[in-house]
């Protein structure tokens, strides 16, 4: 039997994994704003506010950037990416997620780097940071690669990632990132 759609069991997936913000679509600069707002009303706090927001930017510029899903966007005058980005939360972190389709081969290259990055430590990061603003390599022209040590960084915790459909052309990568509430008020 077909299950059909229904928006208490949406509603219900979505207060049982405290997601507090779900979007799919087209990213642009007004749903980034309103995500901004979003987070600043529901914060009381504007460090946690600031950190997240900064997140889902990082990975908004990933989608926008890298997606093979493109849409029209009338504004914009122009194609832009289209993903999804969510932010929930557990007793002890914030998470922030993000999932589009990409060029396989470039899923490759983030998925190494992701490997590389989480396993340096603070001091190896900021070096690494450094290295990179000096000398960006071909597959950072539009900056991916500061932008995952810049997350790591901001967050104080590993990336993650999940590859779907990796044997096709355009897989799907799910990245997330998380920040510890106890570290997110200092």
């Amino acid at each position: 039997m077909e299950e059909k759609f229904s928006n208490y069991n949406f509603y219900s997936s979505f207060r049982e994994n405290k997601i507090s913000l779900a979007f799919q679509g087209m990213i642009s600069q007004d749903l980034l704003s309103l995500i901004g707002l979003s987070l600043r009303r529901k914060n009381d706090n504007e460090m946690v506010a600031r950190r997240l927001f900064g997140l889902v930017i990082e990975l908004a510029q990933n989608i926008y950037h890298y997606s093979t899903e493109k849409a029209y966007s009338e504004k914009d005058k122009k194609e832009v990416g289209v993903g999804i980005i969510a932010i929930g939360e557990t007793n002890e972190h914030y998470i922030v997620c993000s999932g589009n389709r990409m060029d396989s081969r470039k899923i490759k290259l983030i998925s190494e780097r992701c490997d590389y990055i989480n396993q340096l430590d603070e001091e190896g990061l900021k070096m690494y940071y450094k290295d990179q603003r000096r000398n960006p390599s071909v597959e950072d022209s539009k900056g991916a690669g500061l932008g995952l040590i810049d997350m790591v960084r901001k967050s104080g915790n590993p990336l993650t990632y999940i590859i779907n459909d990796s044997d096709k052309p355009n897989a799907f990568l799910t990245l997330a990132v998380k920040i510890n509430k106890t570290l997110a008020t200092t």
